[in-house]
């Protein structure tokens, strides 16, 4: 979005809004709202899971509406923004996991409580406002305002968070990761790893090795990382081993080379549930180091373009003395890791305590407590929850 773009789409949306503010706020109206997928995961489809369980009479609203590039794909775009804006002046909570932009382009009522649950875990690579390299304009001057609350996975990740996403540190709350909650839940997780082989039944019976890197650059310069040479891997790798790939969901799938893989992943599932049936993580500088910690399983991180990545974005972690898992820089170490199969697992406590202190089961349930049973109890005297 360039800053003519902006200025008119914030214009339209700033216009509306105050006409919607006329409107009667719907009583138990919810949103969850997303830019970055056309389907509902991650931390929106735990919350809007526990809600139904304590509310199932809470009016519920999905807003999944994907940034798009090119002309048409912009004003498309701009027509979901107004619903968006619609929705935000008449709901009573209003959750996203992303930038939004009806939410950012100006205040919005008191009576309706906004909450950035972003949809990573833990800090890891720097992110929002917070980036080594300076936001530039349109997004310097309205990305990630006006949140009411920011719900982070562990105190550690409070202060970067709140400097991310231009809110005040006591309004950064460390609820837990909703969608980390199912990997603590051994039942759910056995029954999530019998279906997930079911349905790649290459699986059965293998050590599962999964390869789920995250993308380098910005916006429409996205681009794979091409760190690791999978035709390689898999010469170096016994049968009993099988290689899947798992994408980042906003890459493009056709920028990652799929040759040698045994499985290829669809980028839009959750990677949480090929965590269920993986053995070995191999995976760079994802936040979903942080879930993959949870379980206490061998983890490789091929970081060959480390000292790059440290200048841009910029990382909130040393790797090299605040990790768990083995760093390798090539695909021959990443093998060597592999056969070894000499994985320290002994600090991953203290890094789970560390960023995830209260991802221990019922974040899900904590931001309902917290955001939503107010919403129900009688005598609404107070206008937000405190």
């Amino acid at each position: 979005m360039n800053l003519l773009e902006y200025l008119l789409a914030a214009s339209v949306l700033r216009v509306l809004g105050r006409l919607f503010d006329r409107l009667p706020r719907a009583r138990h109206r919810i949103v969850l709202a997303t830019a970055r997928v056309s389907r509902l995961e991650g931390n929106l489809a735990a919350i809007d899971a526990a809600i139904r369980r304590r509310h199932p009479d809470a009016e519920i609203v999905h807003l999944l509406e994907p940034y798009a590039y090119g002309l048409r794909g912009k004003l498309a775009y701009l027509a979901r923004l107004v619903r968006g804006m619609y929705q935000l002046r008449r709901a009573r909570l209003f959750v996203v996991d992303n930038a939004y932009l009806p939410v950012h382009v100006a205040p919005h009522d008191v009576r309706t409580t906004v909450v950035q649950v972003w949809h990573a875990t833990g800090a890891l690579k720097r992110f929002g406002a917070d980036t080594a390299r300076p936001l530039a304009e349109p997004e310097r001057r309205f990305l990630h305002r006006h949140y009411d609350y920011v719900v982070a996975s562990g105190e550690a990740a409070r202060e970067p968070y709140s400097r991310a996403l231009r809110t005040p540190v006591d309004r950064v709350l460390a609820l837990g990761a909703p969608r980390a909650d199912v990997l603590l839940d051994m039942s759910a997780l056995a029954t999530t790893r019998d279906q997930f082989v079911a349905e790649h039944p290459a699986l059965a019976g293998r050590r599962v090795v999964l390869y789920a890197p995250t993308f380098r650059g910005r916006g429409r310069a996205k681009r794979a990382a091409g760190s690791l040479d999978a035709r390689r891997l898999r010469s170096l790798l016994p049968p009993d081993h099988a290689l899947v790939l798992k994408t980042h969901p906003n890459l493009d799938p056709a920028l990652t080379a799929t040759d040698g893989f045994d499985v290829v992943l669809d980028p839009a599932d959750e990677i949480d549930r090929a965590f269920a049936a993986t053995d070995v993580l191999v995976t760079d500088y994802s936040s979903s180091i942080f879930e993959w910690a949870l379980l206490r399983r061998p983890l490789v991180l091929l970081v060959p373009d480390l000292a790059d990545y440290e200048a841009d974005p910029g990382l909130y972690l040393d790797y090299r003395t605040d990790m768990i898992g083995a760093i390798v820089e090539d695909t021959d170490g990443v093998a060597s890791a592999i056969l070894s199969d000499r994985f320290d697992l002994s600090a991953y406590d203290a890094f789970v305590a560390r960023h995830l202190g209260s991802s221990q089961g019922g974040a899900s349930e904590r931001f309902v407590e917290r955001f939503v049973d107010p919403l129900f109890q009688a005598g609404r005297g107070r206008r937000r929850p405190d």
